[in-house]
């Protein structure tokens, strides 16, 4: 097996079987379905990577195992492993492993790290205690190396309310008391959420003898955000001088790597004119990220 290892992160976008009522005046039609596979049988196959972290694959358990399998079919049978995690949200959307190697000890999480975060606010005096969708975590052999793996998809910039009666979601506020509030809860869960990776990943790197670690996933926020910047760990000014802090950091590949003398001497992994996974607001927005 060769040392060298490529991994994809992808949201799919509510990847939902045929015939899945995805709103109140749509189901999803056979030719959707296919067309959604097709793409993604496109882009998988041109890039080739080993293990492919998925964000909102859609269903019930059996249905994204079957969106899976009918995936690997497409691709001539060349990713046989996955793993799903148990805790999609309220839309039945989940995080996924896609991969041509053998996926062990695989753990879902969704309860908050322990710590002054572990309970949360929510609205009209509720609390919550577990991420809005599981993180999923699987070690993969390639070569001599053992790796953890991380995917997580936090929670969203979309801010919900309180439901009405006869309603089912709501997203607009009825004040601006409201929307502040609202906000501040959707800011702070996400908090806790890449609090949480983050002690799970200090955890997994503070062992006598840790593996490699990669996280990947849509975190919802860009690459300097204050929730993106704490999964990184410790900063680090200069990656090429050693300290104490060095085994537990972590450096997003998007961003690159910081050597000393300033932004310029930067290693820069991803061209400038492609620092963005989607367009918001008429504006480049990295949002998917992979670490190493």
């Amino acid at each position: 097996m060769a040392d060298s290892l490529t991994v994809m992160t992808w949201n799919i976008e509510n990847l939902f079987p045929v015939g899945w009522q995805v709103s109140p005046r749509k189901r999803v039609a056979q030719a959707d379905f296919d067309a959604k596979l097709d793409f993604l049988t496109g882009a998988i196959s041109n890039i080739g990577p080993d293990v492919v972290a998925l964000q909102e694959l859609g269903g019930g358990e059996a249905d994204a195992a079957n969106t899976l399998a009918t995936l690997n079919t497409r691709l001539g049978q060349a990713y046989p492993h996955h793993a799903l995690s148990q805790h999609p949200d309220g839309r039945q959307i989940r995080v996924a492993f896609f991969s041509r190697l053998p996926l062990s000890g695989i753990t879902d999480m969704i309860d908050f790290a322990d710590g002054e975060l572990a309970t949360l606010p929510s609205w009209h005096g509720e609390t919550t205690t577990r991420l809005g969708r599981g993180a999923l975590l699987a070690t993969i052999r390639v070569g001599g190396h053992t790796i953890d793996l991380l995917t997580a998809h936090l929670k969203s910039k979309l801010i919900s309310y309180q439901p009405h009666p006869n309603q089912s979601y709501r997203f607009n506020p009825d004040n601006e008391a409201e929307r502040a509030i609202g906000a501040g809860l959707a800011l702070l869960r996400r908090t806790a959420e890449a609090t949480t990776i983050r002690i799970r990943v200090s955890d997994r790197l503070q062992t006598p003898q840790p593996n490699h670690m990669i996280v990947l996933g849509d975190l919802n926020d860009e690459v300097y955000a204050a929730t993106s910047q704490l999964i990184l760990g410790p900063e680090d000014r200069d990656a090429t001088s050693q300290d104490t802090l060095d085994p537990v950091r972590l450096y997003n590949l998007a961003a690159g790597i910081p050597r000393r003398g300033g932004m310029e001497n930067d290693l820069q992994f991803l061209d400038p004119t492609e620092h963005y996974t989607r367009i918001y607001q008429d504006r480049g927005e990295l949002i998917d990220h992979i670490y190493r």
